[in-house]
């Protein structure tokens, strides 16, 4: 994988490129008047230290308080024994290898002035060989897609007209770096990968401090940047900035790169919570909207305590103040105000949640009336814009002492005095919308987050959204990772107009799906609310349980903001079988045909896959070969019975579904199936093992104990206990003995046994895509 370009000549012999970022993923070519071949095996170790030595960088700079215009430098050949030096700057690189026992390398460039100067642009530029490969373009902040893009693909920048209409584009980094649009120009922010063939090449930055990083792929051009968002850094004289600072390495699961990864990240481990992080909760947002009021907030907690939900967060968002900045005044929809509210939430025993922008001022607060000092302001003295939210808001200048005090005093009041356990704190971004103070974007970001946390305080969690993730690791305890979701699956208008930004579920989704080595990493991954209800909800039953099942697998923190109280039976059915929250161990994440995605993922000592269909078609998948029998569960499952469909007949006995290895199966659009490992090839004759059940999402998660009690009697006796926070009726399938089987007529009277001292039912099962047959004991137990 090519990440470095060096060209050597020797008199006489053929001219040696060598591609490649570091010794353990490099292209090794060799050019002659016949084309490119490879370089013979004992050169390589030669070309390989060669590649190590050379990058060129585009570089520019002016002089603090001379003339405006950049000294500018382009194709400067940089190596770690030939640092590039003038009059005004020095620049130098350095790679070193990782210790023993790990992969990858550190690549780092460090500037040095010797005249008081500021940056205007730094970046980096290889020859990269790409055909083939697809690269992970992350996006700017919480809001922006991630998502998987190759050769073909392109990064479309939102029409001028567009932004100047809606200010989408203030939401993103569109007005900051370049969007050109062309195909197969590709960009990524903070970190990236390649990947082919099931291989992963990753980079990741380690100076985000300093500025922003982007990754950018040119797949037409076979070139690869590292550009740095420098505008406006100061650098002051003799003070040596280690500017870029690069991790790359390569492995075959992206999990193990991101633990290296994440040891390296500098940031002090700031988190509440670094162990037993997992929560569901409820939010006022996605319902209620800007109409919540303490009618409403009071209600769905006395829905959520009749109905015995095990939620752990109960959090209000956006509507209790009497405008954005003003978080101390709140308005008539709450006459209490908001403490007596927190009390009844901690007596229900959830942690209190409340909703903040603290770096957001509505244009019509009082705020913004009585201090427009405390507002960024640009280079003509005009507070800056930072969104059109709220009929549009500015910044606030956290850097103004007043404004910081201003801030402290919101805190304190919302966490010490009113008593809330967790802010989720949005629109962050706004923080940093200039470069300004000699400070960079990305610095002035990195500061803000260190604030926040300060200001929290190290005993209450923080919840962020709309932040460029890079600067919230380590910092928050929770993270946005995609859009808002929405009741209903995708906004094509705003998709037509390029806006990654958009609210929709399945841009959700998408960020959702590429973005899941963060999570227990660098904080726990919020992918955003499960909708479920059945009014005001766009989303047919395949979307909710797609939505349902990718959220509590890949996230940290599901919430909803339905009303459980008018919930019919299915919607009761299916969110009483997210519970207890699943802490999946996610191995991979693979996009297996376009917008088809299998995630690999343990859980209780038991192996899933589960593939989900966001594409418009329905699509056939194959299933894992590896294990020897496959357990299926899905949408079906968790909903009463609907004739209309043969299937649903066929079905209405919550019968399990049971695939051999590699069988084919149809996706619908938008559905998403999960298929429990099994493998009986270890059989004891006196054994049980668990093969299925029906009452969660992930089988088995309900399970709290399933042992064989020893004895020496003819009959098998299991021990089986459900999880107290299922409350959904239970219906398991063990195997008892042997249970798998060539075909119907082989299979044997069932075995002597007992299940909590009862004889369960046996039944059994056809294999799909084979002859074999499934001998399975039943055991049922009623709702709670």
């Amino acid at each position: 994988m090519p990440l470095g370009v060096i060209a050597a000549a020797k008199a006489g012999i053929d001219m040696v490129i060598v591609i490649g970022g570091f010794r353990s993923f490099c292209i090794i070519q060799s050019y002659d008047s016949e084309g490119l071949r490879s370089v013979p095996e004992n050169s390589k170790s030669i070309a390989e230290d060669a590649a190590l030595r050379c990058t060129c960088i585009d570089f520019s700079y002016r002089y603090r308080g001379g003339p405006k215009h950049c000294v500018k430098f382009k194709d400067v050949e940089l190596r770690p024994d030939q640092p590039f030096e003038n009059g005004d700057i020095k620049v130098t690189t350095a790679i070193s290898q990782m210790s023993e026992g790990q992969t990858g390398s550190l690549v780092s460039i460090t500037v040095e002035a010797f005249k008081p100067l500021e940056l205007c642009h730094f970046e980096t530029k290889y020859a990269a060989s790409l055909e083939g490969y697809r690269m992970l373009a992350n996006g700017f902040q919480s809001w922006s897609q991630a998502t998987e893009l190759g050769q073909e693909d392109r990064i479309l920048p939102i029409q001028s007209m567009v932004a100047t209409m809606t200010q989408y584009n203030l939401q993103g980094d569109y007005d900051f770096f370049e969007h050109k649009g062309e195909k197969g120009l590709i960009h990524s922010s903070a970190y990236t990968h390649f990947s082919r063939d099931g291989f992963y090449y990753f980079a990741g930055s380690l100076t985000e401090d300093l500025g922003y990083t982007y990754f950018k792929a040119d797949f037409c051009r076979s070139c690869l940047g590292i550009y740095k968002d420098v505008v406006g850094k100061h650098l002051d004289c003799h003070q040596p900035l280690e500017l870029v600072r690069i991790f790359f390495s390569q492995g075959d699961a992206l999990g193990p790169l991101w633990d290296e990864y994440s040891r390296l990240f500098s940031k002090e481990d700031r988190r509440v919570r670094k162990q037993d992080i997992h929560v569901s909760g409820w939010t006022s947002w996605y319902n209620y909207y800007g109409d919540v009021s303490e009618n409403v907030v009071l209600k769905n907690l006395e829905a959520l305590v009749k109905h015995k939900y095990p939620i752990q967060v109960f959090q209000i968002d956006d509507g209790f103040q009497t405008a954005v900045g003003d978080w101390l005044t709140i308005n008539e929809k709450f006459p209490r105000k908001l403490k007596p509210i927190v009390d009844q939430i901690t007596e229900a025993g959830y942690t209190a949640g409340l909703w903040l922008a603290p770096f957001a001022v509505g244009f019509t607060s009082q705020l913004a009336k009585d201090h427009p000092d405390w507002l960024v302001l640009d280079e003509h003295g005009k507070p800056v814009v930072a969104g059109p939210n709220w009929g549009g808001f500015y910044a606030l200048d956290m850097y103004h002492f007043e404004a910081r005090a201003y801030l402290k005093k919101v805190f304190d009041t919302v966490l010490r005095e009113w008593g809330f356990g967790l802010v989720k704190l949005d629109f962050l971004f706004a923080a940093a919308m200039i470069p300004r103070m000699g400070k960079s974007r990305g610095e002035i970001m990195w500061d803000a987050m260190t604030l926040v946390r300060d200001l929290v305080g190290p005993d209450k969690l923080i919840l962020g959204c709309g932040v460029p993730l890079a600067c919230a690791w380590r910092c928050v305890d929770y993270c946005r990772v995609g859009s808002d979701v929405a009741p209903w699956w995708e906004d094509a208008k705003l998709k037509y107009l390029h806006v990654r930004e958009r609210v929709s579920t399945a841009n959700s989704l998408t960020s959702t799906l590429h973005r899941w080595p963060m999570s227990d990493r660098m904080f726990g991954n919020d992918p955003d609310v499960i909708i479920l209800r059945g009014h005001k909800n766009r989303l047919n039953p395949e979307e909710r349980y797609t939505l349902s099942v990718l959220n509590n697998v890949l996230g940290a923190l599901v919430f909803t903001s339905d009303n459980v109280s008018e919930y019919g039976k299915d919607e009761h059915l299916l969110y009483r079988a997210t519970f207890p929250k699943v802490v999946a161990s996610v191995s991979a994440v693979t996009e297996i045909a376009p917008a088809v995605y299998e995630v690999c993922f343990s859980f209780g000592g038991r192996e899933y896959s589960v593939f989900a269909n966001l594409s418009r078609l329905d699509k056939t998948v194959t299933l894992p070969t590896k294990p020897q029998l496959l357990f299926a569960t899905d949408n079906e499952m968790h909903m009463t019975r609907r004739p209309s469909s043969f299937l649903n007949l066929l079905r209405q006995r919550h019968a399990p579904l049971f695939c051999a290895p590699g069988t084919k199966i149809v996706l619908k659009s938008h559905e998403t199936k999960t298929f429990v490992h099994l493998f009986p090839a270890i059989q004891d004759s006196q054994g049980v093992a668990f093969l299925g059940s029906t009452s969660h999402i992930v089988p088995g998660a309900e399970i709290a104990h399933l042992r064989l009690s020893p004895d020496n009697t003819a009959c098998a006796h299991v021990e089986l206990m459900f999880h107290k926070d299922n409350a959904r009726k239970h219906q398991v399938y063990l195997g008892i003995g042997p249970y798998l089987f060539a075909n119907k007529s082989a299979v044997p009277h069932h075995p002597a046994c007992k299940v909590n001292g009862v004889a369960p039912k046996f039944e059994t099962f056809k294999v799909s895509g084979s002859t074999q047959h499934v001998l399975v004991a039943v055991v049922t137990e009623d709702a709670k």
